[in-house]
Formats: C-alpha cells, sequence, structure tokens
C-alpha cells in the first residue's frame, strides 16, 4: 500500500516544471579594446572632438588661455573709453583716424575693439561648448552601449557622480557664455543707437556688469578638462567614491579606486582576454600588482628601462604578450603610467611611505615592529591617511590601530590586525637588492587607507595609536596638517569673487538712483 505523503510528493514532482537555467553572459568579445561600438559614427565623433581638444589645450585650458586674458583686456579698453571721453589726441586723429573706413571718436573705437574681442571669448567659449558636448555625447553612447550588453554600467560606483562632474561644466560653459553674449548685445546696442560722447550709462553698465559676472562664473566654478578621445581622458571627471581600508594589493588597490568606470572596464577586458597566457602558478591579480609597482619603481628611477621587462616579468608572461602589454594601442605603457601619475597626485602619502620603506630596507630593519603614518599636509577636500605596519619579529602579532581626531569626521576608527612575521622572507632573500626586496615585503605589511573629512579650516590634528591586544601603547603619531585650499585655489576663487562683486555694483549703479528717485530720496 502506498503513502498518501508519497504519492502527493510524486504529484507535486510531475508538476512543478524544472527551474530554467540562468543566461550566460558572452565575454568572448573585448567590450571596448579597440575602441569600437556598435554606433557608427562613434569614430567619427572622438575624430571631431580629438580636434577640438588641441584648440581647447593650445587657447583655453592650457598654452596662450585666451580665455583668462580676453575678458580683462576688454575691462581695460572699458577703462581708456571712459578715459579718453570727450578729447581727441593728436595721435588718433593723425594716424589712426585716416585710416578707418568711417570716421569715430577714439572712445567708439576702443568700445568697437573691446566689442572685437568679445565676439573672440564667445568663439573660444562655443569651441568649449562644442566639446563638452560631444564629450557629453559619447559618454552617453558608450554607457548604453555597455549598458545594453549586460554591463551594470550605470550602477558603478562612481558613475552618477562621473555624470555630474561633466553635466556641472557643462552647466557652468553655458552660463559663461550666455553672460559675455548678453555683455555684447548691451554694448553694441550702446554702439549703435546711443549718443556716445554723452554716453549711455546704463547700457554699458550692464554691458560691464554681465562681463564681470559671465568672468566670474568661469573663474569661480572653473573645472578640470575631460575627454572620451583618449583612453585615460575621463579620468579628471572622477574621483572614488568608496576604496578599501585594508590593502590587499596595495598598488592595484590604490589606483584602480582613482580609475574612472569606462577605463575601468577596458582594461578588465583586457586582462580577461591574456588571462590565458598567464604562465601556470599565477593568477592575473597578481600580475596586475606587480605590473603597477615595477611601473612605479621605474618611474622613481630604481629600475634600468632594459631591464625590467624581462628581468620581472618573464616568470609570469610569454615574452611576445609582454611586448603586447607595453605595446597595446590604447592600454599600453602610456595608460598605465598616467593611472600611476594619477594615483600619486591624489594619494602621495602611500607613495611616500612606499619610498620610507625601501629605505629601511636598505639600512636594516633593527626593530620587532616597524609603524609608520602619512597624510597630506595641505588638505584640500578629502583627506588620504595611510599607515604601514610591518611584522619582523619571530611570529605573527595581533595589534590594534586607533586613528582619533576632532577635526575630521569620522572622529575615530579602530582597526584589529593579525600581521605576519616578514623576517623568514628577508632572510631567505638576503643577497637580493631592497627593489627586489619590496614587492616580497609588501605581502606581509599591513597598510591601511582611511579617508577623513575636515570639519573646518585652519589647523587640525589627527592621532595615531598602534596598540597590542592589550591596550599598551606600541607606537603612535601626532599629525598636525592645514585644512584649505591650496594658493592657486584660493586666488583663482578669490579673484572670480571680485569680479561677481564689481558685476552687482556695475549693474545696480544706473538702477539704484532711479529707485531712490522713485520713492522721494
Amino acid at each position: 500500500m502506498n503513502n498518501p505523503q508519497d504519492e502527493t510528493l510524486d504529484q507535486l514532482v510531475n508538476v512543478i516544471k524544472p527551474i530554467p537555467e540562468a543566461p550566460v553572459l558572452s565575454i568572448e568579445k573585448p567590450i571596448l579594446i579597440n575602441g569600437e561600438l556598435d554606433n557608427s559614427n562613434i569614430s567619427k565623433l572622438q575624430d571631431y572632438e580629438r580636434n577640438l581638444v588641441k584648440l581647447d589645450r593650445l587657447f583655453i585650458s592650457r598654452g596662450l588661455r585666451f580665455v583668462l586674458i580676453i575678458p580683462i583686456l576688454v575691462i581695460i579698453l572699458y577703462g581708456l573709453a571712459e578715459t579718453f571721453t570727450g578729447s581727441e589726441p593728436d595721435w588718433w586723429v593723425n594716424h589712426v583716424l585716416p585710416f578707418l573706413p568711417f570716421p569715430m571718436t577714439i572712445e567708439v573705437g576702443f568700445y568697437y575693439i573691446a566689442f572685437f574681442f568679445i565676439i573672440a571669448d564667445l568663439g573660444l567659449l562655443g569651441l568649449l561648448l562644442m566639446l563638452l558636448s560631444l564629450t557629453r555625447k559619447i559618454f552617453g553612447i558608450q554607457s548604453q552601449e555597455l549598458t545594453t550588453t549586460g554591463l551594470t554600467f550605470k550602477s558603478a560606483h562612481g558613475y552618477a557622480e562621473m555624470k555630474e562632474t561633466i553635466e556641472g561644466s557643462f552647466r557652468q560653459v553655458i552660463a559663461s557664455t550666455f553672460l559675455m553674449f548678453l555683455s555684447g548685445v548691451f554694448l553694441i546696442f550702446s554702439l549703435i543707437f546711443s549718443d556716445l560722447v554723452s554716453g549711455n550709462s546704463v547700457l554699458l553698465s550692464f554691458s560691464t556688469g554681465f562681463l564681470l559676472s559671465g568672468h566670474g562664473v568661469y573663474m569661480v566654478s572653473n573645472r578640470s578638462r575631460f575627454n572620451t578621445c583618449e583612453t585615460w581622458g575621463m579620468l579628471e571627471s572622477f574621483s572614488p567614491p568608496i576604496h578599501p581600508a585594508l590593502l590587499k594589493r596595495p598598488f592595484s588597490d590604490v589606483i584602480s579606486a582613482h580609475v574612472d568606470p569606462l577605463l575601468s572596464v577596458r582594461i578588465s577586458e583586457y586582462l580577461r582576454s591574456i588571462q590565458h597566457s598567464v604562465k601556470e602558478g599565477n593568477n592575473i591579480s597578481d600580475l596586475q600588482e606587480k605590473l603597477l609597482h615595477l611601473l612605479h619603481l621605474r618611474r622613481a628611477g630604481y629600475l634600468d628601462d632594459d631591464d625590467f621587462r624581462p628581468e620581472y616579468l618573464q616568470d609570469w608572461l610569454p615574452e611576445h604578450i609582454i611586448d603586447e602589454l607595453f605595446r597595446h594601442p590604447e592600454l599600453g605603457e602610456e595608460t598605465w603610467d598616467r593611472l600611476i601619475v594619477r594615483a600619486k597626485d591624489k594619494c602621495a602619502s602611500f607613495f611616500r611611505l612606499h619610498d620610507r620603506l625601501r629605505m629601511k630596507l636598505d639600512t636594516g630593519i633593527n626593530q620587532d615592529i616597524w609603524f609608520d603614518v602619512d597624510m597630506e599636509n595641505l588638505v584640500v577636500g578629502q583627506a588620504n591617511l595611510f599607515a604601514y605596519v610591518l611584522n619582523y619579529g619571530d611570529e605573527p602579532i595581533d595589534l590594534i590601530l586607533k586613528i582619533q581626531t576632532p577635526d575630521f569626521r569620522p572622529s575615530g576608527c579602530t582597526y584589529k590586525l593579525r600581521v605576519d612575521s616578514c623576517k623568514d622572507v628577508l632572510n631567505d632573500n638576503e643577497n637580493l637588492s631592497s627593489v627586489q626586496k619590496l614587492p616580497l615585503v609588501m605581502k606581509s605589511t599591513k597598510i591601511i587607507w582611511q579617508s577623513l573629512l575636515p570639519e573646518e579650516t585652519g589647523e587640525a590634528t589627527v592621532t595615531v595609536r598602534l596598540e597590542d591586544e592589550n591596550g599598551n601603547l606600541i607606537s603612535g603619531r601626532v599629525l598636525t596638517v592645514q585644512n584649505r585650499s591650496d594658493l592657486f585655489t584660493r586666488l583663482r576663487i578669490s579673484i572670480g569673487a571680485i569680479f561677481l562683486v564689481g558685476a552687482g555694483i556695475a549693474i545696480l549703479s544706473p538702477i539704484l538712483p532711479f529707485f531712490a528717485s522713485l520713492i522721494g530720496l
């Protein structure tokens, strides 16, 4: 006789359909390795963008920096026009006026020259606006393409902030362009419809005010430049929202934290494509850490250009793959160097500690626990504190690292560390140079990366304590830093604020007497 429960179970098995397998995401083809997307216009757009980037670097963001100079020249011309109001110097009458197509006063001449300068400034701002518009468009296409391939690109850390940076830069340039356009409009109206001998104070005041406000907005909200036509071009638009606190692969963790999501996808796909070429016993993550460490050592002058590739990488990859790795058109040696330079700019304290560790290996470690801390002396926005803990004792040790500060957030952090001994590693490789020992010692070193947000400007202190499990102090550091912008940033913002205040005065100066007369003052 069958059991009723067994019959019920058999019926349920027959009713329930097999669960379908999850779809497999195909990654056989690299997504962005060759810079090709399904959109047929992407390469053409990037060619246009590349030309605009060259012009931007020549005339706007670098080089001649006409966008900063031209408004100041216009203000000087406005001042000269007011100075020569009602007077006609001999040099103007005898040497300039005969060559002009129609007669005009020197005052009008200066205003016409100022108007042409405003047109030139508008042209440069228009060029910058075209560049940002192209960058926005290409970035949107690339983001959509990655999303349609199955990658959660738009959900990646930093994507939202990155997109907002692009949009913010676009809005800033639009605002500056619009204000400069209004300045030119009011100036040309004053030239066409006003008797400039007696002067039209209202139109000229509005023109001056919008000129000052447009330049002030540009200077106060001046943002970094970025593009999509270069592999590393979007790095300046990205800031890491999160990062690991305890570094397992230090160079990979620090450098990859500052890589924008778009470039991160390219690097991941490329490394995945050469993963099969990594020699047995190694993996692609360790290869990446090794490569970045070696590139930093070479940039610092500790490794010779001719020797570091074959000597240090031949145990990881075949020679032809090494050549391909460094000669890749997009992800070659220059891209890796750019990533290291950016990481050194944002986290200089990590690299300073690394160099001090190298010097310690040169002189010899004469203590059981080597402990060192570093962070920026001048904090602009987020501060990055790094701590190195190296155990040269005979046995692993449990330690507690405490970070305390009243001037930053968070005000207190505690890390429990299990630090393995590196004594055997150093003894077994005693004949190696300090540069050769560094990658081995870094694996045994506990590295803490703590971000700190300043509460207020001025002088601030950070206390770092290294204790054993019983709370006994092993070592400690007290760091004193300054929470303020650098000199150039303060100067730029101050000048921009002066321009904005001057703009307000210039616009209100002809309006206030009118309102005062209305109320009988």
